[in-house]
């Protein structure tokens, strides 16, 4: 495993995208259940993502690499983690990688494959109360409504993954007050979410709506429109 981490931050873009691919198709094509703990407790053993210990060099620096094949595989490796309880356990032991993820994030300039991913990573990390506080802080929830606002260009995997990222952060008294910052501009673009042809994302805009319409500010912009 130490050989295989060097040549993820040594090699060439091509073996790099490789191995990422291969890491990912071992863990995601393994059979649900023992087999699949097996493959995801000898990465976290081996520190695979360099998790238990933030050195410079970390296999999560790819997300900033020049080649969009590598930010976008190694995007889907850790949205692969994320997607598995003890890979998010394992995740939020690297108290870099969410500053990472929102990094990349924000750098993408359109829904690329990588962004999904990144926001797919995200949303299943939101489920854990602190790194919830952490986003919230990091200024994600003002980010979601600004790129909700303009859902022609968006895949469904993105409306959907951020809309559910969205609730989980407004579920929370933080999240609240940070959407009280610009009311009209968030009910705006809920209220237009209730609209979208996706039915699957309606469950999330009505929890949304119904967590922050809590705060009598929220309620009083929302009869004033």
């Amino acid at each position: 495993y130490e050989k295989l981490k060097k040549s993820l931050i040594f090699g060439t873009d091509r073996l790099k995208a490789l191995l990422l691919q291969a890491l990912r198709w071992r863990l995601t094509r393994s059979q649900p259940g023992e087999q699949r703990e097996t493959i995801l407790q000898a990465y976290i053993n081996n520190d695979l993502l360099n998790c238990h210990h933030s050195e410079q060099k970390s296999v999560l620096k790819l997300l900033h690499s020049k080649s969009e094949v590598v930010r976008q595989y190694t995007a889907r490796l850790i949205n692969a983690f994320a997607s598995l309880a003890e890979g998010r356990v394992y995740l939020s032991q690297n108290p870099r990688l969410l500053r990472t993820l929102e990094e990349a994030l924000k750098a993408e300039e359109k829904d690329s494959i990588t962004r999904e991913n990144v926001l797919g990573a995200l949303q299943k990390l939101s489920l854990r109360r602190a790194l919830q506080s952490d986003m919230i802080r990091a200024g994600i929830i003002l980010w979601l409504v600004d790129v909700l606002e303009d859902t022609d260009c968006l895949s469904d995997y993105t409306v959907e993954y951020s809309v559910a990222l969205l609730m989980n952060l407004c579920l929370r008294s933080a999240g609240k007050k940070v959407c009280t910052r610009d009311a009209r501009h968030v009910l705006k673009v809920l209220t237009d979410l209730l609209g979208h042809e996706n039915h699957e994302i309606r469950p999330y805009v009505n929890g949304t709506l119904y967590s922050i319409l809590a705060v009598s500010s929220i309620r009083e912009e929302a009869k004033a429109m």
